[in-house]
């Protein structure tokens, strides 16, 4: 058994799939295993992935049906008690997996870990850096996304409770599941950046704002109602929007 599974989802991403890759197996922490997923691609990303040797690698192909099925289609191979998620064109620091592995393994109350990151973009390189603890995570949740999908770490056993990504979202599913795995685990962030995440206009989130934005509304009624939605500032409400 793998001391964690990295679930990393494809479709035609092959410019920046092998940087993923390659920090994946190049990982400091040898015990993992890789769920990568093609979700219908048409630029040579399977013929890639198929042509990875690494006995830790374990590729699934699937038609076209979105990053949120494709996600959960990783989910259900997942064998390891605690499951990264990394996307297709980010890359993770070489001690990521034995740093996050390490805290989970020392804190058994801790079910959801993410941490800082870098983000590149055309205005260069900028540190992210959410909130660290519990109580400041659970503040930030009720009103925006505060945690970055690459950098999550989470325990399989979660999902038993809070169910898989909910297929229903196209967009925001993390924001979704983060919201739901909040009410059966403590949450936390470590400090420094332990991955590199490319912004660029090809990203689903880039292309569609709106549907963005709407999705986090719809992800927050659901888990605090419209009551606590109705209670925010305007100023709050009308940054969602």
């Amino acid at each position: 058994m793998p001391r964690v599974s990295i679930l990393l989802a494809v479709r035609d991403g092959l410019p920046h799939l092998r940087g993923a890759v390659a920090s994946i197996l190049g990982q400091s922490m040898p015990d993992f295993e890789l769920i990568a997923v093609d979700d219908g691609s048409r630029d040579g990303a399977l013929a890639y992935l198929r042509s990875l040797t690494d006995p830790r690698v374990w590729v699934l192909s699937t038609r076209p049906r979105g990053l949120t099925r494709a996600l959960n289609y990783g989910l259900g191979a997942c064998r390891a008690p605690l499951i990264a998620r990394l996307d297709a064109d980010d890359a993770m620091r070489e001690d990521r997996l034995a740093l996050q592995c390490a805290y989970m393994e020392a804190r058994p109350e801790v079910g959801l870990l993410g941490s800082a990151a870098w983000e590149v973009g055309r205005g260069g390189r900028v540190l992210v850096a959410p909130p660290e603890t519990d109580a400041e995570l659970r503040q930030a949740l009720a009103t925006r996304n505060p945690f970055i999908h690459s950098t999550m770490m989470f325990r399989r056993s979660l999902l038993a409770r809070s169910g898989p990504y909910d297929e229903s979202f196209r967009v925001a599913q993390d924001y979704d599941l983060w919201l739901r795995m909040a009410q059966v685990t403590r949450l936390a962030c470590l400090p420094y950046p332990l991955v590199t995440r490319l912004r660029h206009g090809a990203s689903i989130t880039a292309r569609h704002p709106w549907a963005r934005r709407l999705a986090q509304i719809r992800a927050q009624v659901r888990a605090y109602g419209w009551h606590a939605i109705a209670r925010l500032p305007i100023t709050v409400i009308m940054s969602t929007l």
